[in-house]
């Protein structure tokens, strides 16, 4: 009788453990999600208002990403796939920074941008990353003709016009996220 009672006991101890960690693990990768948009929507401010993204906005992005991950025990990107989207994505960006360099002996490319983009490749993942890079660079565009139409005449060159690309990017991550995660928690 003894045993059936601390059996009985510890897999009831066990079961409302477990039912605890569930619950405990969908608060923090719900809020490492609401996290992640915030911070989305942060750096494209900031970056719209001062060309700027800071590191500890990127390096807060890169965390809230692991942990949405590790909280949903990487249902939705693989750790592989998270890592080779933080070198490709970055990298990708970093040697296209370094040519555009060369070509037009400015910044045509901040390292913010670069970064921004590894930690998103460990949101998104890869090949996620390059959607998020591809569909940014378009809303980009968007973001530059409608810089260019919104200055004040003469109007410059679209290609002289100085756009933060942070801006597109972040929508275009967000919108991947939005697309390759959607409302998650529901499923």
């Amino acid at each position: 009788m003894l045993i059936y009672y601390i059996l009985t006991s510890l897999t009831r101890t066990t079961f409302q453990f477990k039912k605890h960690m569930e619950l405990a693990l969908l608060i923090i990768s719900f809020t490492a999600w609401v996290l992640i948009f915030l911070l989305l929507g942060m750096l494209a401010y900031t970056d719209a208002r001062y060309y700027l993204l800071p590191n500890r906005q990127v390096a807060a992005l890169a965390l809230a990403a692991s942990s949405f991950h590790i909280a949903t025990h990487w249902q939705f990107v693989s750790p592989q796939e998270a890592l080779t989207g933080l070198l490709t994505g970055g990298g990708f960006l970093l040697t296209l920074r370094m040519v555009a360099n060369r070509f037009t002996k400015d910044d045509a490319l901040g390292l913010g941008d670069v970064k921004f983009i590894g930690a998103s490749g460990l949101l998104l993942g890869f090949p996620g990353i390059f959607l998020g890079l591809t569909l940014g660079a378009f809303i980009g565009l968007l973001h530059g003709m409608l810089m260019r139409q919104m200055s004040p005449s003469p109007k410059p060159k679209l290609a002289t016009v100085n756009v933060p690309a942070g801006v597109g990017l972040a929508i275009g991550v967000g919108l991947v996220a939005l697309y390759q995660f959607g409302f998650w928690w529901q499923k």
